[in-house]
């Protein structure tokens, strides 16, 4: 079959899959900021083993093979270079030739960490666009995921206003909970009265029905009745397997530290020491420049607040590249998410601005990598303007 009817067919189908004719409209994933810990998959971090955490490494891992693919397709002295080692090589060369013409005969320092960043961010970024990536996971009982971040807000709660934990549990437990509790536990622990107050919870989150499915053979879209009612047993949602690493802002704050640390090291590897004079620039024979030129003088007095100001701004600088990356795709994530469960068909559109969105993201944060690293090197403080 030619490709032109597969993807008519395709096309067709997400119409009617717009139209909801089959009754199978998409189901909003979950959405939350943090990367989602596997339910009931046991992990060594306190925190659980995260989504994003393994998209991570899976990035990694293909960053890995794009090299040893580019090997292997490598060219001997005899050969003219054919195919995915020919488009490699074009690739590279570009992106170096760009790098020397930013940062002239330092490029074979700054190469490395400009393409790094690029090819990370970028086989992490377009990862989040393959069908399925995002959306198939395991199944996770909603009530029971809010019970036990209620579970949390009381012992954080407790330990602020310096309260026994156990207490604070016993006066959240409703009265049916609490005598079903010391029926059996006449002096409960702190474990048992913990479970009973998640249990409880639980059961009043299951009544509410929050969930988008609703468990069957399996899951199923939970459907609305005339006044927005869902049907009951709607209380599940799917943690996908994967999702789009820089949607963590742990990732991407990860990354900015690298690059802002790498920035300082260059520094003091072309600067040496006088580096540390681009921050602490105190003025010397401030008597003598002013009587000779008062408005120089003054500038002098300014070069430790300017210093102040540049050593607050290597700091703010891992805000903005973490921020700014996680708002994009972060963003973009939500954004395919919410117009599948709305109109599947105009993700088509949406599929190339996410594609454009994350490459562009990529550069960015490469591009200012190298561009901070080069002013690094560069020394102004024998400069008089």
């Amino acid at each position: 079959m030619k490709k032109r009817y597969i993807i008519g067919i395709l096309l067709i189908l997400l119409i009617l899959l717009t139209a909801n004719v089959f009754n199978l409209a998409p189901v909003r994933p979950f959405i939350q900021l943090p990367g989602e810990k596997y339910p009931g998959v046991p992990f060594f971090l306190p925190g659980g083993l995260l989504n994003t955490f393994v998209a991570a490494l899976l990035a990694y891992v293909i960053l890995f093979l794009v090299p040893v693919f580019a090997k292997a397709g490598s060219r001997t002295a005899e050969e003219v270079p054919t195919g995915f080692y020919n488009f490699i090589e074009m690739v590279i060369e570009g992106a170096y030739n760009f790098v020397a013409g930013v940062t002239g005969d330092k490029a074979k320092d700054f190469f490395p960490w400009f393409m790094t960043f690029i090819l990370l961010l970028l086989i992490s970024n377009l990862l989040g666009l393959v069908p399925g990536y995002d959306s198939i996971g395991l199944w996770e009982y909603k009530p029971h995921f809010y019970a036990e971040k209620d579970v949390k807000a009381v012992i954080a709660d407790a330990e602020a206003q310096n309260v026994a934990v156990i207490d604070a549990f016993l006066e959240r437990l409703e009265p049916e909970e609490l005598n079903a509790l010391l029926a059996e536990h006449p002096t409960p622990t702190l474990e048992e009265v913990k479970e009973a107050y998640l249990h409880q919870q639980e059961h009043l989150y299951d009544e509410q029905n929050l969930g988008d499915m609703r468990n069957g053979i399996l899951l199923q879209r939970a459907s609305t009745d005339a006044v927005g009612n869902k049907q009951d047993d709607a209380d599940w949602t799917i943690v996908p397997f994967v999702r789009p690493a820089a949607t963590d802002l742990s990732f991407n704050l990860a990354l900015a530290l690298i690059s802002m640390t790498m920035v300082q090291v260059f520094g003091f590897k072309y600067l040496g020491a006088g580096y540390l004079k681009k921050f602490f620039n105190w003025p010397s024979g401030f008597v003598n420049t002013f009587a000779k030129n008062p408005m120089q003088g003054i500038i002098l007095i300014l070069n430790p607040i300017v210093g102040l100001i540049e050593l607050v701004s290597e700091f703010s600088k891992i805000i903005s590249f973490s921020f700014r990356l996680l708002g994009a795709i972060f963003g973009g994530m939500v954004l395919l998410f919410v117009m599948a469960s709305i109109a599947p068909i105009a993700n088509i559109a949406f599929y190339g601005l996410e594609l454009f969105i994350g490459l562009i993201q990529a550069l960015v944060f490469a591009m200012l990598s190298i561009i901070f690293m080069s002013g690094a090197t560069q020394s102004h403080h024998d400069d008089h303007h």
